[in-house]
């Protein structure tokens, strides 16, 4: 996670990975993700969605990210997923940068899809509010 260098300037992280084809559930929620492997250096954060930026080529998007098994789908594998609010193109096999913001919630199995889609909703504009205040 981010923190403040000596000289209390934010210390910004940034990690590296290899987007690759997931199963594609996200883009059905209306959350298409990135699924991102091979990430350097290591991330070793615990489960649960976080406050992010992305970066893709020269453009910065602000982003929500996701890492976990994704009890709700029923999937056991982990994962690390990345939705980069309001972009629109095509990711596979690219390379993509991201840094965290700050942790949003824990991991949770929800009910119903529709369940996970109003919180999916409501992490969006927590961290949409969040990266306003800290850009």
């Amino acid at each position: 996670m981010n923190k403040l260098s000596e000289n209390g300037t934010p210390e910004i992280l940034w990690y590296s990975g290899t987007v690759s084809h997931g199963l594609q559930n996200g883009r059905t929620f209306g959350y298409p993700t990135a699924n991102v492997t091979a990430v350097t250096p290591s991330l070793a954060v615990g489960t649960g969605v976080y406050a992010a930026k992305a970066r893709v080529g020269d453009c910065e998007y602000g982003a929500m990210l996701y890492v976990g098994t994704r009890p709700t789908l029923g999937l056991g594998e982990p994962t690390i997923e990345i939705y980069l609010f309001d972009f629109d193109g095509d990711l596979y096999g690219k390379m993509l940068q991201f840094a965290l913001f700050g942790k949003i919630r824990d991991e949770q199995k929800f009910l119903s899809v529709q369940e996970l889609i109003a919180q999916l909703r409501r992490d969006e504009a927590e961290i949409r509010g969040k990266l306003k205040v800290e850009s």
